[in-house]
C-alpha cells in the first residue's frame, strides 16, 4: 500500500477527505493545484516541501524543510519551516513598495467572496462575527476570555468547517443562539458584518482587511498558527494595515503566490532563490516516519 503521506498534497481527493471529512471542498480551488504543480519536487539538499503541515525549528537557523497551505481560493502560501524565518520574511514584505499588482490583488480580495468550503448561504446578517478555529486546534488557540468579553457586547461565533460535534454541542450549551453552525457560508457572514474577529489559523481576517472591515484578534499570543507571521506582519500601531497586506501581496518573494498573476512560475523561483544560499539539512528518517514531530491544522 502506498502510504498517505506520498498523497497528501493539495488537490489530492484523498488527502482532502481525510482532513475535512464530510465538508467537501469547493470547485474554486481547483486553479490552485495549478499553482501546486509548479512546486519543484523538493528544497536544496533534499528538504522537503509539504502541503498543510507545519513544524518549527526555532533555534536553528539552518532550513529543514518548506510548507504551504492554499489561502482564500487564490494564492498558495509558501514559507520556510521556521517561525522565525516566516515572521522576517512577512515582516520584509509588509515594509516593501507597493506595486499596481500588490494594488490589484488587494482588490481581488476584496471583491471575492468564494468559502474554501461547500457552504450555505442562508442570508444571516450579524454586525460582529468570530471565525472560530476547527476542534483540533480550538481550546489551544484561543483566548475564551476575549471570547466571552466579545459575546456579552453581541458578537456571533461561526464555528469552523471542521468543528466536531461534541465542540459544536458544547459551544452550543455555553453560548446558545450566539453559535453558527459550520455549514453556513463564512464568506457571507463577512460581506454582511462590519466587526470580524479571528485567531492566527483564519484566513478571514484577512478578507477582512482588504474588505474594510474592522479586525480584532482572538488568539493567544504564544500560539503559532498559519498565518501567524501574516497577522503580526499587518500589524502597525495597533491595528491590521491595509497598506502593509498591499506590500506583501506586491513582494514577489514573498511566498505569496497568486493564481491570476501572469507568471506564477517567477514568484514560486524567486523565493527559493532567497534561500538558495542558506544551509539546508536533508530530513532524516526512521522507517517510513519523519523524524519532525508535524500537525495539521484548521
Amino acid at each position: 500500500m502506498q502510504r498517505l503521506a506520498d498523497k497528501d498534497e493539495l488537490g489530492n481527493s484523498v488527502a482532502h477527505f481525510f482532513k475535512s471529512g464530510n465538508v467537501l471542498r469547493s470547485k474554486a480551488n481547483n486553479k490552485l493545484a495549478i499553482l501546486r504543480s509548479l512546486l519543484p519536487e523538493e528544497g536544496a539538499n533534499s528538504t522537503r516541501i509539504e502541503y498543510d503541515v507545519w513544524y518549527d525549528f526555532k533555534n536553528d537557523h539552518r532550513i529543514h524543510g518548506y510548507v504551504y497551505t492554499d489561502v482564500l481560493t487564490q494564492f498558495l502560501y509558501l514559507r520556510v519551516a521556521s517561525s522565525k524565518r516566516s515572521l522576517l520574511a512577512m515582516q520584509q514584505a509588509a515594509e516593501s513598495s507597493i506595486t499596481s499588482e500588490g494594488e490589484r490583488l488587494f482588490k481581488d480580495i476584496a471583491n471575492s467572496g468564494q468559502d474554501k468550503y461547500r457552504l450555505r448561504a442562508k442570508g444571516l446578517k450579524f454586525d460582529f462575527v468570530i471565525f472560530l478555529a476547527g476542534t483540533n486546534i480550538l481550546n489551544k488557540v484561543t483566548d475564551w476570555k476575549k471570547i466571552d468579553n466579545a459575546v456579552s457586547q453581541g458578537a456571533k461565533l461561526k464555528c469552523h468547517p471542521l468543528t466536531a460535534a461534541p465542540a459544536y454541542e458544547h459551544l452550543i450549551h455555553k453560548y446558545g443562539d450566539s453559535v453558527i453552525e459550520k455549514k453556513i457560508s463564512g464568506h457571507e457572514l463577512l460581506d454582511n458584518a462590519s466587526i470580524v474577529g479571528c485567531c492566527d489559523n483564519s484566513e478571514m481576517g484577512i478578507a477582512g482587511l482588504a474588505k474594510g472591515k474592522t479586525v480584532y484578534g482572538f488568539g493567544k499570543d504564544d500560539q503559532w498558527c498559519t498565518y501567524s507571521a501574516i497577522y503580526r506582519a499587518l500589524r502597525h500601531e495597533g491595528k491590521l494595515s491595509s497598506d502593509r497586506l498591499k506590500a506583501i501581496l506586491s513582494c514577489e518573494d514573498s511566498g505569496i503566490i497568486p493564481a491570476s498573476v501572469k507568471n506564477p512560475q517567477g514568484r514560486i523561483d524567486k523565493f527559493f532563490k532567497k534561500y538558495s544560499m542558506e544551509e539546508h539539512v536533508a530530513p532524516k528518517n526512521i522507517g517510513d516516519q519523519m523524524q519532525s514531530v508535524k500537525r495539521a491544522y484548521a
